[in-house]
This record gives structure tokens, sequence and C-alpha cells, in this order.
């Protein structure tokens, strides 16, 4: 072989190379904490704010962003569904696909009028779920969530549930919009 067709083979070689590693490298990648291994979003089954039934499982084919808290929070809560409400706007019409479900953490004050006036300061399609203290701490139980202080101290994350009902992704409370948009972005365009 001369030196021409030698050059010519390692050049067709790295642009093969090049290529291959081009399609493999650019996966988008997650801001979010990933849950591994991924697991069946636990069922939900109660009533919402507007009391029809609800079931976590009817939501599948949608992304859900599933977060616990309580409308009298003055800090965390809103600032999260702030945060929601800005990533979900990034996505125009892509946002049909995504349903927020908040999950009271306070039985006592949350009631489906206080869910009701609470969420519809950010979207009225977000879905409440009030209940009784013993309907809301098997929920809370089934995703880890700990709930002191009447409901005012609980854990400050959101689940992202995928299209097929799995749990995927754990957002912190301070997490930027637009890195919530990209990981839903990249979840909306799974089939």
């Amino acid at each position: 072989m001369n030196k021409s067709s030698w050059i010519k083979t390692i050049i067709i070689l790295f642009l093969i190379l090049s290529t291959l590693s081009a399609c493999s490298v650019f996966k988008p990648a997650f801001k979010a904490d990933i849950i591994k291994p991924v697991t069946a979003a636990p069922e939900i089954s109660l009533t919402d704010q507007n009391g029809n039934p609800f079931q976590l499982s009817g939501t599948q084919g949608s992304i859900v962003l599933l977060f616990f808290g309580f409308t009298n929070c003055v800090e965390e809560c809103p600032l999260t569904l702030a945060h929601i409400k800005t990533a979900l706007e990034s996505l125009g019409n892509n946002a049909k696909d995504v349903r927020v479900v908040f999950v009271s953490t306070d039985p006592v004050r949350d009631t489906p009028m206080a869910l009701q006036d609470f969420l519809g300061k950010f979207d009225p399609s977000y879905i409440g779920i009030p209940g009784t203290l013993a309907e809301l701490t098997k929920v809370w139980n089934d995703y880890g969530i700990v709930v002191l202080d009447g409901g005012e101290t609980h854990s400050s994350f959101t689940y992202v549930i995928d299209r097929s009902g799995n749990l995927r992704l754990k957002i912190e409370a301070e997490s930027d919009p637009k890195a919530m948009a990209s990981d839903l972005k990249i979840l909306l365009a799974e089939k």
C-alpha cells in the first residue's frame, strides 16, 4: 500500500469513527436526579379538588409532575409551582402532554376549595389531591415523603413520572425552570 492510499484509509476510518461517536454521544442528559432502578409509580386513587375520582394510572400517556405540599405554604410550595408553570409555558403546545398533580401534606386545612383557590393561582388544570390523614399517609408512605408539623414540614422535591407510569426523575425544589423544561422535552420525545 502506498503512502497516499494509507492516508486515505486513515481519513476514511477517522470519518467513520467520528460519525459513529457523534451519534452515540448526542443523547441528551437529564439535569434532575435520575431514579434507578426505574419502577412503576405507586397508584394514587383518591378524589381531586373538584370532587372527581382520580387515579394516577389514568394519566398514562402523559408526563406527570407529582408534588407534595400544602396550600398555606408561603415559600417553597408556591415557588415550586411557579417554576413548574414557567417550565410548562416554555414547552408551548407540548405542555398539553404534561399533568401536574399536587398531593396535600395538610389534610386538616387543605380542603377541596382551598386547593382550587391555591392551584388556580398557577393553573386551574393542576390536579389537587386532598384526603383524610389516613388516605394521605398511605400516599406519603408509598412515595417516601416525610411529613411533620401538621404538614408544614415535608419532603420538597417533584417526582417526574413518564408516559408509561414509571418514576423517572426527582426534581429538587430550587431547580431552574429551564433545566426542568429540558428534562421534560427529553421525556416528551420518548415514545
